[in-house]
């Protein structure tokens, strides 16, 4: 299980960023005519929507702000109905030309019929990590789900991040469109990640998706 602590999270972040989630930071099918400049982004988070059975009816909410000047992006995000634990969060996006967006109701049983979205089974709607959103260090996809340097939610399931990164340009170049997903949910409420092994060879818990957004200005 995981509690957001030691080696073996960061060594199957990179696994699984290798493996799946990681993806080109190529420019997305929404052009914008953005480009690199002075762009500022106000978007709210929606909860994904697992079968409340199986997900014992999270409700993740959240907003966001994202200031952008060149390639340095300032994020701030408040999240509400976390659990108390470290939060992977990305931003997500896929090549030109394709349409991206939050994952709807038919993905629960995408993979397995189980109704729950797991990441892989929503990749093919956000794509796979551009940025991870950690606290400290690296940004990149390696540090997929590097818990311990993701935020952690308090004791009443709020989170609050802000952090200034440096972005990769083809990222900062159509930033509107990518998505924001907030990860991990402590499904048998035992306080830390656990859960069968999923296809990206991680704990259920610790990558499930349980909030997502678009980027919009």
């Amino acid at each position: 299980m995981f509690h957001g602590q030691g080696r073996r999270v960061a060594a199957i972040g990179t696994f699984i960023c290798a493996a799946a989630l990681g993806a080109p930071a190529a420019a997305s099918a929404h052009g914008g005519g953005h480009g690199l400049g002075a762009h500022d982004f106000t978007f709210d988070l929606a909860p994904v929507p697992h079968d409340p059975a199986a997900d014992n009816g999270s409700n993740v909410t959240g907003a966001s702000e994202f200031t952008l000047r060149g390639r340095r992006l300032t994020v701030s995000i408040v999240a509400n109905g976390l659990d108390a634990l470290p939060h992977a969060m990305h931003i997500h996006g896929k090549d030109a030309g394709e349409l991206a967006f939050c994952p709807g109701e038919e993905r629960r049983d995408a993979l397995l019929d189980d109704g729950l979205i797991e990441t892989v089974e929503g990749l093919g709607d956000y794509g796979g990590i551009q940025v991870s959103l950690t606290q400290n260090g690296d940004t990149s996809a390696a540090s997929g789900l590097a818990l311990d340097r993701f935020a952690t939610a308090n004791m009443f399931g709020v989170l609050r991040y802000e952090r200034t990164i440096k972005i990769p340009r083809d990222v900062a170049r159509d930033l509107a469109g990518k998505h924001v997903v907030i990860h991990g949910e402590d499904l048998d409420n035992d306080g830390a990640y656990g859960g069968r092994i999923t296809a990206l060879g991680a704990p259920l818990e610790a990558e499930l998706p349980v909030a997502c957004g678009e980027v919009t200005g």
